[in-house]
């Protein structure tokens, strides 16, 4: 038995071995697992000279790996260790000879002994050339999508708990040029999850949960955020010379560290011989996992997005674009999803990103009135080409729902739900639908459903935990917030939905500091700054309350009014007209806030108010109304 090392620490660095975790001055760096297992090898044999040969046959376990790759991989360690070739005062090179790591290490040990852990194994990728026309490199993204890997549908089958549960993470790229291809290795990791999750048998993490990885892959930090999860692919987009470029896929049976199965793709010019290599994959992968494919999902695998690849690159690019998440990035990404469709008009995985795109507007952006036309055209366009098609289905319903359209949304989310039950977007839709009539259990039902379909996902989160508190639920409101936000500290909005649960129960201290925390991470965005307001408001500061609707007001930006009348409403000084003034507006807004007004324990003082009642007639959740919609 030996002493279970935790911790290296020297200049301002810290590994954590355990953790598979580099930090400097306390900051989580992004680090390539087999940089980190360089970087380890040096530092545990720092005691003597390391050969390049004993590194190719100790990190890439004698696989083919080129003079150059190590020494990026030298050049990487160096700049994330804080060191250069220059200096070499972390890392020195001995001319013709090899490396040694010299820095002074501090070793810090815990108090257990524990036989000492083998860092996860290393890629060993077998070489499998394939050269292909760089012009053609698009392409690859529709071959790699139509991998015949045997995996299972997205939802698991609760009978069968050995079976495969698999996370993609995202591609990471070894290039000079990262931004270059970085649209490119997302989409590949997008196309991949998608596909696979057609294929019946396996449970596949959606993409919202498996690209809150892409900063962190590391094993450990995988597990403890999906205990589950019990294999992993993972890829690399490299550069080599003369503009080539080479795929490495590895998967991984994340329980034991076995690698299953690995293959390098090297595009190259002047091979028009693009698709040779579909059928090499499929019977890989089927094999490691010992699965079957049926006929049918080879042929579903086997149909490609587009045979147009300059649309094909509109709608990679549009993917990138919408992943930032700014109101210009989205629209950009609609720009570029128009150009895809006009060159492809049966372009369907384009149709369904651009309704995505523009319901992310409407929800965030702008005024639902004026945007809310194009989500549903831009759906029903994609129905008339593929009237089956469950993800659209899905996304109208969920569009329908924030549009107070109670009755097409129930059918629409039904439908989408029988074609295909695995889409978690599909219960978010239920989840609001119930919350929006006052069903608390349903409102749960709905919630768990989808957590389990995508655990990590920020929208389910975000609006989950509004859904329970506006039904009463807050004691489940704040166990799903306090969960959420510790899977994801740095997103401002989870803190906002537990800032009002916290002023509803009365804790007006903790309210303000939540919210307050929500506005310091978003740089004092406006809706963080409303809610700040109706903390204030409702511990009886009207005055701070007050500077802060003043301060969203002078940024003359998009802001749902429902919350602007709620921090009036808090304020409790006989401010009903402007409270009623300001609920009108959202209503002529068709601000997507509404779907709560019923229920909302924020308007309870305003319930047996004439214009309370009228506004949820307008809005079809009055009594009459809910008595003709589906349960």
């Amino acid at each position: 038995m030996v002493k279970w090392i935790m911790l290296y620490r020297f200049n301002d660095i810290e590994i954590n071995v355990s953790q598979y975790e580099i930090r400097s001055k306390g900051k989580l760096l992004s680090v390539e697992p087999k940089v980190f297992d360089l970087i380890i090898y040096l530092i545990k044999h720092r005691d003597r000279l390391i050969s390049r040969d004993e590194l190719f046959e100790q990190i890439w376990h004698g696989r083919e790996v080129s003079d150059t790759s190590l020494s990026n991989h030298i050049k990487s360690s160096r700049k994330i260790l804080a060191d250069n070739g220059e200096l070499q005062k972390v890392i020195k090179t001995v001319r013709s000879r090899g490396y040694q790591f010299v820095a002074h290490i501090e070793e810090h040990s815990d108090d257990q002994h524990r036989t000492l852990a083998i860092l996860p194994p290393l890629q060993k990728l077998e070489k499998i050339s394939h050269k292909l026309r760089l012009s053609h490199i698009i392409v690859l993204l529709v071959v790699i999508v139509s991998l015949g890997i045997v995996w299972k549908s997205a939802t698991r089958n609760e009978n069968n708990k050995t079976a495969p549960y698999l996370l993609v993470v995202p591609f990471s790229i070894a290039s000079k040029n990262t931004d270059h291809w970085q649209a490119f290795a997302d989409q590949i990791t997008r196309e991949l999850i998608q596909d696979l999750r057609k294929i019946s048998g396996l449970a596949v993490v959606p993409p919202p949960s498996s690209f809150t990885f892409k900063s962190n892959k590391f094993r450990a930090h995988i597990q403890k955020q999906l205990p589950n999860v019990n294999h992993v692919l993972d890829g690399v987009v490299s550069e080599g010379n003369n503009g080539n470029l080479r795929v490495s896929v590895v998967l991984e049976n994340i329980k034991t560290g076995e690698i299953l199965w690995d293959g390098d793709f090297d595009i190259e010019k002047g091979n028009k011989n693009l698709f040779t290599i579909q059928s090499d994959i499929a019977e890989s992968v089927s094999k490691s996992l010992k699965v079957i494919m049926l006929d049918e999902e080879k042929n579903v695998l086997a149909k490609i997005p587009t045979t147009n690849l300059k649309a094909y690159e509109f709608y990679m690019q549009g993917q990138y674009q919408r992943s930032l998440m700014t109101h210009e990035s989205v629209l950009n990404s609609i720009s570029s999803f128009n150009q895809a469709i006009a060159l492809d008009p049966n372009f369907e995985a384009a149709y369904i990103a651009k309704s995505k795109a523009y319901r992310i507007i409407m929800v965030f952006f702008d005024k639902p009135k004026k945007v809310l036309p194009k989500v549903i055209s831009s759906a029903i366009a994609l129905l008339a080409i593929t009237p089956e098609s469950a993800q659209i289905k899905s996304s109208l319903g969920l569009a329908y729902v924030h549009a107070w359209l109670w009755q097409d949304a129930w059918q629409m989310l039904s439908q989408a739900k029988k074609k295909d039950p695995g889409i978690a977007l599909t219960e978010l839709g239920y989840a609001l639908y119930h919350s929006a009539m006052g069903n608390a259990e349903h409102v749960k039902s709905a919630l768990n459903r989808a957590n389990e379909l995508d655990p990590l996902n920020e929208e389910i989160a975000d609006w989950g935990l509004w859904a329970l508190m506006m039904v009463g639920e807050s004691d489940a409101a704040v166990e799903w917030g306090s969960t959420k936000m510790t899977i994801h500290p740095n997103n401002p909005y989870l803190l906002l939905g537990s800032a009002i649960t916290e002023y509803i129960r009365g804790d007006y201290n903790k309210s303000i500091s939540l919210a307050t925390d929500s506005v310091n991470l978003s740089h004092r965005e406006s809706l963080p700054l409303i809610i700040l307001a109706q903390s204030y408001a409702a511990s009886g500061n009207i005055e701070k309350a007050q500077t802060l609707i003043v301060e969203v007001e002078a940024k003359n930006q998009y802001m749902c009014p429902y919350e602007t009348a709620i921090a009036y409403a808090l304020m409790d000084n006989g401010n009903h007209e402007k409270v009623f003034a300001l609920l009108n507006k959202a209503v002529d807004f068709q601000s997507n806030c509404l779907i709560f007004t019923r229920n909302d324990p924020r308007l309870i003082s305003f319930r047996s108010d004439p214009r309370y009642l009228k506004i949820l007639k307008n809005i079809g959740l009055d009594d009459e109304s809910i008595k003709q919609y589906s349960p």
